[in-house]
This record gives structure tokens, C-alpha cells and sequence, in this order.
């Protein structure tokens, strides 16, 4: 599953209409989609066609820590499309900041609420639009993605404080010992122009030639599309935005195809390295293992119904494939295959973080959350 925020404190630059339609193209290319609205405003929940208003459970609820108007992600959801699902937002959210000041891992509850969610549907790609500011909703929507993408319009304020996001990246990717993969999109190209085309340039440069090369240009289906809370693609397939929209969503599934290619070349290179390094060394000479070395974990909880176990070697995510298996009664383990380093970890006891009681060993990490702390030799 990949998990993508769209994400730019800069307004007028198409962040919504890019998380809605890049969405809507990818469930036409048969994907299994969620997009989640994380700004109060609610603008991806109307460009969908539903009224924030008259909702009962929003997004407000998955991330308020109030026990009484608590849900589950998976509790909100409204469907769309067969293949693309709504997790919707409403002014409400703009209460989150507040509730969730000074609470533990505060920058976290989105990340958790995607990891712990329970649906019959396997999503293939998870879409976050995040709200235009760089306040605490938006960093846990950058907390739980692999990848962000920014719009950035062909203005001259295009890069005016896009360094700042950019900032918040780099410490999260720190902080989870793990990178977050980004790239800008170039929006409101007007080809006519030369501003636009030297504007352009300066993006490609600026993000260091990670930008996608579909161009959205200019085109007043897009907006005519919102005002009817419709993607473009079912307003009208066969104008500019649909296309361009189409492209950028065929360009973002061949980015996985072109990371599993990469990583199998990796692996056949890593394979060529050891062989030649076993025969390279003589049979009595001793050998350092290079396999990955076994980190058996248990946790006593014999009322749970589910323990997880989430750290930096996971980025963070308490999944099914993290589950631990329930031994006997009571007991649950679960055995990881780790590189010699120090990781930081937590159990997820029925969807609560517990640190490791056993474990004396505690460490924080760079938001001041205090986490068990294990370390391979």
C-alpha cells in the first residue's frame, strides 16, 4: 500500500484538485483507492459530491483522543466509486490542533488510524489531502505517507515557502530513520508563456530534478468539474485536465513498477557480492553472518484481542503482517528479522501504544515521545 500525501501551505495551487483527481484517475486504472480529506475545509470531501455538513463521522472523529466521539478510520469511510472510497472531513478538524495539544504522540494518530484499519477492501493506494498549513494536521499526514507530492503553480510566489515543508520532511525522514520520497507537480502551466516555461525550470532545479513530467495545464473543466462535485474524469473524459490528470496517475503506478525492477537488480547484485566474497575466503577462516539476525518479541495481554508491534523498522505502521501470533493464552510473540543497529519500538495493545515492560531500555525520539529502545550487535 502506498500512502501519499499532497501537501503545500500555499494556496491557489491545486492541491485539493490534484489529491481528487489523481484519485479518481487511479481508480479508473482499476486501483483501490482512499482518499482521506485532512483539511477542515473540506473542499476534497465536496469535489466528491458530499456534503461535509451533513455528516454524523468525519475525519474529526478518527483523530480526536475524546473516548466518547471516537471511530475507527474504517468506521467513516463512504464509498464513491467501485473502486474509490472517501474518508471525509468537515469543519470540525479544525478543533484537532487544540484537543491534541500536549498529548503523546500527537503527530502519530493518523499513521495509526491507517495501520489499524479494518476493511474487506485491500487498498492499493492511500491519498491524504492535506490541509494548507503547515500545522499539526499536516505533519500527520506527512508522518504517515512514504511519498509526498506538492503542486507548485507556475506564479511568481510559486517557492515562496515551500522550503519550510520541505524542512518538516527531512525531520520527519530523520526522526523514522526512513526517506520520504518526493516530487512536485507542475499546475496551471499556461504554454503560451514564456513566465511559465522559465518558472518551470526553476521547479526542476529547486527540487533537484524530482519532478513529474506530466504538466497540469491550464483548463477551466478542472474548476467546472469542482463546481460540480465530480472528478474531471466523469465530467468530461475527453478534455485537457482529464488527460493530464490520466497521464500523471499512469506516471505515479509506473514509479512502483520502476522501484521493484530497481530492487530486484539490487538483490541479484547483492547476491553476486557475496558469492564472490564466500569464495574469495577460506573454509577455516571465520565468517561474519550476513543474514539478518532474529529479534524475538513477547508481550503478555490476556484480554487483547489484537497486538501489533510498530517501530522505525516498520516505519512506524502496525499492519496485519505486524500481528502477533497468540501462543498460549495470554502470550504473544512474534519474531522479526532485523540489521544489527538500535531500533525504537511499541507494542499496539486493541489500538493502544504500549512501551515494552519488560524492556528498562527507553529512548525519545525528536517529537519527545518516549519509546522502548532495542539494539542488535
Amino acid at each position: 500500500m502506498r500512502v501519499i500525501a499532497i501537501a503545500n501551505q500555499k494556496g491557489g495551487c491545486g492541491k485539493t484538485t490534484t489529491a481528487v483527481n489523481l484519485s479518481a484517475c487511479l481508480a479508473q486504472l482499476k486501483k483501490n483507492v482512499l482518499l482521506i480529506d485532512l483539511d477542515p475545509q473540506g473542499h476534497a470531501t465536496l469535489g466528491l459530491n458530499v456534503k461535509p455538513q451533513e455528516l454524523s463521522k468525519t475525519m474529526y472523529n478518527v483523530l480526536t483522543p475524546s473516548t466518547q466521539s471516537k471511530a475507527r478510520l474504517d468506521e467513516i469511510i463512504i464509498p464513491i466509486t467501485e473502486k474509490l472510497d472517501l474518508a471525509p472531513a468537515n469543519i470540525m478538524l479544525s478543533a484537532i490542533e487544540q484537543e491534541l495539544s500536549g498529548k503523546p504522540e500527537r503527530e502519530a494518530k493518523l499513521m495509526q488510524a491507517i495501520s489499524l484499519m479494518v476493511t474487506s477492501k485491500t487498498y492499493d493506494y492511500v491519498i491524504i489531502d492535506c490541509s494548507p498549513s503547515l500545522g499539526l494536521l499536516t505533519f500527520n499526514g506527512l508522518r504517515a505517507s512514504n511519498e509526498l507530492i506538492s503542486p507548485v503553480e507556475t506564479g511568481f510566489y510559486s517557492l515562496h515557502g515551500i522550503s519550510r515543508l520541505l524542512e518538516i520532511v527531512k525531520l520527519i525522514s530523520k526522526q523514522l530513520n526512513c526517506k520520504i520520497q518526493v516530487n512536485a507537480l507542475v499546475t496551471m502551466f499556461d504554454r503560451r508563456t514564456k513566465f511559465s516555461h522559465e518558472v518551470k525550470e526553476e521547479i526542476g532545479k529547486y527540487f533537484s530534478g524530482c519532478v513529474y513530467k506530466t504538466l497540469i495545464n491550464n483548463n477551466v473543466k478542472l474548476k467546472e468539474a469542482s463546481s460540480y462535485g465530480l472528478p474531471v474524469i466523469t465530467y468530461n473524459k475527453r478534455c485537457r485536465g482529464a488527460e493530464d490528470y490520466t497521464m500523471l496517475a499512469k506516471e505515479v503506478v509506473a514509479q512502483e513498477k520502476a522501484k521493484k525492477t530497481v530492487n530486484v537488480a539490487a538483490q541479484a547484485k547483492e547476491a553476486q557480492n557475496q558469492k564472490q566474497e564466500n569464495n574469495a575466503v577460506a573454509p577455516t577462516t571465520p565468517q561474519a553472518s550476513v543474514a539478518k539476525k532474529g529479534a524475538v518479541f513477547t508481550f503478555y495481554a490476556e484480554d487483547a484481542k489484537h497486538v501489533g508491534i510498530a517501530g522505525d523498522f516498520n516505519d512506524w505502521v502496525s499492519s496485519t503482517q505486524e500481528q502477533m501470533e497468540n501462543i498460549e493464552k495470554g502470550v504473544w510473540a512474534r519474531v522479526l528479522h532485523l540489521d544489527p543497529g538500535k531500533y525504537q519500538y511499541k507494542f499496539v495493545v486493541d489500538g493502544k501504544w504500549i512501551i515494552d515492560p519488560k524492556n528498562p531500555k527507553i529512548e525519545r525520539d525528536l517529537s519527545g515521545n518516549v519509546n522502548s529502545l532495542l539494539e542488535i550487535k
